[in-house]
């Protein structure tokens, strides 16, 4: 072996061993991360690489990412998933990013979001959500609990079939939930080895469930408090991307302007340690009333200010948490950070707090090394004791003038009301302040003392501020008569909270001083409201938008604050124990009207009908008000929530013609009368099943006219007495139900069942059920129709030019049906769905039903239900339906399949425009049947199975009906000689009507006895041979039966004789005065 080869060898050697290292190197690795390194912290940017890595080279598939203190992971997912979409796109070809930090409200939202990432939002993807969606509001489901669409996530498996796909994904479900990320799509992870779920969970749920199924968890640790700043930053340009992209960019904010809003809201927590309601309001929206705080300090401007920080409250409220309230109150303690860190750092801040007796402790932001010659833009003292040392002495010898001139918000804030005063000089350093925030301080009138260096204020809140009394000797800056400049011209926000508000107020005279207030909040529990004069404030409210009053008030106060906001938009009443009557004309710009707790409010009446309707209000409120006996909001056209909540004593309420979609009575034991006509948007009535007993029940929402009237099927009810509708009794079986119900949609019925299933166990009730059904058809299946006597139907089936010549002679030939409605009366109005018999409620209310009528409906449905109390039956214009009362054709959906069962009670059916009906009746027994119309059925063959059971059979009417070749059917076929047999007794016959039948051979096989036959008429009956007998059982003239034909076809029949009373000489003929002409079998 040469040297050559030796090396040759040699080096072939060491490449096999650094081979083999380098692979067990990478399977330690790969082994390391999956195990030993499961979990793991570290700061962002390592983070960052290690997701990248785990992703890029395939060593995990499924991590989880833990925010630190609610931040920071939203910006590492979409770094992530954009570097991915960058550098990995040989290892992913699909890339589905669903980064957003607000929480999503449902599991089927996410899907949503996914299906959009996916480019899926096709019209019938948007239309299965819609669907999904529409059914969940009739069956009552939560909107906090709806799950995915199964058909959707078929369509996202198919998107990413054969793909290696990364789902990077923000799993934060509103009130904590969870979705398991391998769900969407479902098979994500188990049809490739190539795929991958990177996801992040919110604050409110528990690293456990949040990270489980996951192979590496890592959690966002900052290794400084820089790196802590940055990623507070992050997440404050994520939220002002958000709402800039959820506004489609007409709401665009900085990320900077965002997290100094997060700063001003970390020292509203800190306020709110003394005061929680503050910034946790009664209703549990946290936030909500405190971002008002940012527009008033100036840190959002402009004119959409309002709306960005209407927006931005559910979302910076997830991340403001004591948590990290706490790590900068410790960092800012000992922090001196460089100038770049000052550019994210809140405005220099100065915190005073008195934590024992005789200690006064400062803490301050961090800012720059010459501290003491900067000013201060936020000053918040606190203490919560009460014998400290005068905190303003303390205040000024600490701290100079200089530094106060570009304070622009002040919270003081005593746990008990401080005893003395402030000093008149106390805001002499604060001109500049525009938020100040009051708590358990002695103040002095606002238009005295210190209040009148405050000319740049927009918003002042005092909470159990003492308000001093006046010295005779002084008197306010403000020049009697003198209006400008004005002194609060700025003030946007006033918030008054058992601060003595008549006395500090001067009896109303000081809103002179503020023509541009916004929002006027007033809360007091010993304070007389009523005794604050308003006559002379009507042109300085007319900017007023919110009004909200607590306390002893009366209805003339009340009544004149309202008239002089003529730009009112938000009207709540707590408390307000002196509010009887709230019976006047409220302005049209309102939007929200809140009456909680009114204890004395005895009348609600908002709307008067010879004024103006409320045509902007959206949201009312009405709770513990047991006085109320009535409650109308008719014809509030935008009025989308009603919240009524322990109104024991409310027997009447009206909510027709409003947006309403969902109606909660369960809190309303005594509701007797509810009235939702022109009700739309209308999909649930909750709270029937476990509250009030109803005995009037007016419902339409189906009504689309501009005017708010009620369908003219209501007309039979109205002409019922008011005594009937009014009517009291105690008991329960004694009491009247009344109901008068048009829908387009049987799912309401869902909710809607409950008042009718004890109703109708009453001794008297009466319902009319009217569901009017969309007639759009799809071209070429189905056929659109339109209601009334002389509609049209028009099909591209071979059915055309029969239905075509049903409607020209149907003008021609239209005897009147019978007499509709009848007690309780359903009828189903077009529609191309078979909803109306796979909703089980309503079918369980159509047992009752006394008369039913169906027409226009073009579907193939099939239907089981026991019309045990049926009388009536009635069917017109419904092409697909081959009509058939038979058990065993119950799985064929070509036919309407009515099970009677004990129904013995029917009376009449009349059938009308059926092409594809082929029989009545197979098996089932009629057995009070009394009248047969039936027109324009071409297939039918026959009408009923049996003759024996028809004794009170009196009325016999069908026309142009070609293929019918007996009326009834002989069940007597095994006797060969059928002469033989009984003729069939019909007693109380008294009407035959028979025309354009021209295959028409017998009306039965055998012989008919009717011996109450009066009239015949029969017409294009060519076929029909023989006529029924007809005998009288006493001695009178028997030659009375008239009979209006044509002279050739009765020259033509057959007869038995005179000895079985069936002879030409037992009827009185007329004949036409023209001849008629053979027609074809069929309209075919």
């Amino acid at each position: 072996m040469n040297a050559l080869t030796v090396d040759a060898w040699i080096d072939a050697r060491l490449i096999k061993t650094y081979l083999s290292i380098y692979i067990y190197i990478y399977i330690y690795i790969y082994i390391y991360i999956c195990t030993a390194m499961n979990f793991r912290e570290c700061d962002y940017d390592e983070a960052k690489s290690l997701v990248l890595e785990g992703l890029l080279r395939g060593y995990v598939q499924k991590i989880c990412v833990e925010a630190w203190k609610g931040v920071g992971a939203t910006a590492l997912l979409r770094e992530v998933a954009e570097a991915v979409e960058t550098r990995g796109k040989r290892v992913f070809e699909t890339v589905i990013k669903v980064v957003r930090p607000a929480p999503f409200r449902n599991r089927r939202e996410m899907q949503r979001a996914v299906a959009e990432q996916l480019n899926l939002l096709s019209p019938s993807v948007t239309a299965a959500f819609d669907a999904e969606d529409e059914d969940n509001d009739f069956s009552g489901e939560e909107l906090s609990s709806r799950d995915l669409v199964s058909e959707v996530l078929r369509e996202i498996n198919r998107a990413v079939k054969d793909r290696r796909v990364l789902l990077v994904l923000c799993n934060n479900i509103a009130g904590g939930q969870l979705i398991q990320p391998l769900r969407l799509p479902y098979s994500i992870i188990g049809r490739s080895r190539g795929n991958a779920v990177l996801w992040t969970s919110g604050m409110n749920i528990t690293r456990e469930v949040a990270s489980a199924s996951a192979d590496f968890i890592l959690r966002i640790e900052p290794s400084g408090r820089t790196t802590a700043l940055d990623l507070v930053y992050k997440e404050a340009v994520e939220i002002a991307r958000y709402i800039d992209e959820s506004s489609g960019g007409r709401l665009r904010t900085a990320g900077q302007v965002v997290l100094r809003c997060f700063w001003y809201c970390l020292l509203l927590l800190r306020r709110a340690a003394f005061n929680r309601s503050a910034l946790l309001p009664d209703d549990g929206r946290p936030l909500e009333d405190a971002v008002k705080y940012f527009v008033c300090d100036g840190i959002l401007q402009g004119d959409a200010a309002w709306e960005i920080v209407k927006a931005l409250a559910p979302l910076i409220g997830p991340i403001v948490n004591d948590q990290q309230l706490q790590y900068w109150h410790d960092t800012f303690s000992t922090w001196t950070p460089s100038a770049s860190d000052l550019l994210l750092l809140p405005p220099k801040t100065l915190s005073i707090d008195s934590t024992t007796q005789g200690d006064w402790v400062k803490f301050s932001s961090p800012s720059s090394s010459k501290e003491e010659e900067e000013g201060y833009r936020w000053i918040s003292v606190c203490s919560p004791q009460t014998n400290n040392p005068e905190p303003w002495d303390f205040f000024f010898k600490e701290y100079r003038g200089s530094v106060m001139s570009d304070v622009s918000s002040v919270f003081w804030r005593f746990e008990k009301t401080h005893e003395l005063a402030l000093p008149d000089g106390f805001f002499d350093y604060l001109s500049n302040v525009r938020v100040l925030d009051l708590l358990g301080c002695v103040v002095s009138p606002i238009g005295y003392s210190s209040f009148l260096r405050l000319r740049n204020l927009r918003m002042l809140r005092l909470e159990r501020c003492k308000v001093t009394s006046l010295d005779p000797n002084s008197h306010s800056s403000a020049p009697k008569g003198r209006r400008e400049p004005f002194l609060f011209d700025n003030l946007w926000v006033l918030n008054l909270y058992n601060s003595d508000a008549d006395a500090f107020l001067l009896a109303g005279k000081a809103i002179e001083l503020m023509p541009n207030l916004l929002e006027l909040d007033l809360k007091e529990e010993t304070s007389l409201l009523h005794l604050v004069d308003l006559n002379e404030l009507q042109e300085h409210m007319h900017k007023l938008k919110v009004l909200k009053l607590s306390g002893n008030i009366d209805t003339t106060f009340l009544r004149k604050s309202i008239s002089m906001a003529i730009s009112l938009k938000e009207l709540i009443l707590t408390d307000c124990e002196g509010l009887e009557y709230l019976n006047f004309n409220l302005l049209a710009t309102i939007e929200t009207i809140s009456l909680q707790r009114c204890a004395s409010l005895k009348e609600v009446e908002l709307v008067d009908p010879a004024a103006a309707l409320l045509p902007n209000l959206k949201t009312f409120h009405l709770s513990e008000s047991k006085l109320i006996a009535k409650l109308s909001l008719q014809g509030c056209r935008k009025l989308e929530n009603v919240d009524l909540q322990e109104l024991t004593g409310l027997e009447a309420l009206d909510l027709s013609c409003t947006a309403i979609k969902v109606v909660d009575v369960s809190k309303l034991p005594q509701l007797k009368q509810l009235f939702l006509l022109g009700c739309e948007q209308l999909r649930r009535v909750a709270g029937l099943n476990k509250g009030p007993s109803l005995d009037v029940l007016y419902l339409d929402n189906y009504n689309g006219g501009g005017a708010c009237d009620v369908d003219q099927c209501l007309d039979s009810f109205q002409n019922q007495r008011l005594s009937e509708l009014t009517k009291v009794s105690n008991d329960v079986d004694q009491r009247l139900f009344h109901a008068h119900v048009v829908v387009r949609d049987v799912r309401l019925f869902r909710s809607l069942y409950y008042a009718f299933l004890d109703a109708l166990r009453r001794a008297k009730s009466s319902f009319h059920i009217h569901v009017k059904g969309s007639s759009t058809a799809k071209r070429g299946t189905n056929i659109g129709t339109t209601t009334g006597s002389n509609a049209t139907i028009t099909s591209a089936l071979c059915y055309a030019d029969v239905l075509n010549t049903m409607t020209d002679r149907h003008c021609q030939h239209h005897p009147s049906p019978p007499a509709m409605p009848l007690n309780n009366h359903i009828e189903v109005d077009g529609g191309h769905d078979s909803r109306i018999v796979e909703e089980d409620d309503f079918g369980n209310i159509m047992r009752f039903a006394n008369s039913l009528f169906i027409h226009d409906n073009t579907s193939k449905f099939t239907m089981g239900i026991q019309f045990r109390h049926l009388k009536c039956f009635r069917i017109e214009r419904c092409p697909n339906l081959e009509f058939i009362f038979s058990r065993r054709d119950a799985a064929n959906l070509k036919f309407i399949f009515f099970s009677w069962g004990a129904a013995y009670s029917l009376e009449s059916i009349w059938l009308s425009q059926l092409p594809r009906l082929k029989a009545l009746c197979k098996q089932e027994k009629i057995g009070q049947l009394k009248h047969i119309y039936l027109e324009f059925c071409p297939r039918l063959e026959y009408v009923l199975p049996s003759v024996s059971e028809l004794h009170d059979l009196e009325t016999i009417n069908i026309c142009y009906c070609g293929d019918l070749t007996a009326i009834f059917k002989s069940d007597d076929d095994h006797k060969k000689d059928k002469r033989e047999a009984a003729p069939q007794l019909l007693p109380k016959l008294r009407s035959i009507h028979l025309q354009e039948l021209p295959k028409l051979q017998h009306i039965y096989e055998l012989n008919i006895c009717a011996p109450s036959l009066k009239e015949i008429k029969i017409m294009g009956c060519l076929n029909l041979r023989k006529l029924p007998l007809f005998g009288r059982l006493d001695a009178r003239s028997i030659r009375t039966v008239k009979i209006s034909c044509e002279k050739d076809w009765w020259d033509k029949l057959q007869w038995d004789g005179l000895e079985s009373n069936h002879h030409s000489s037992l009827f009185n003929p007329k004949h036409c005065p023209y001849y008629k002409k053979r027609m074809k079998a069929r309209y075919l």
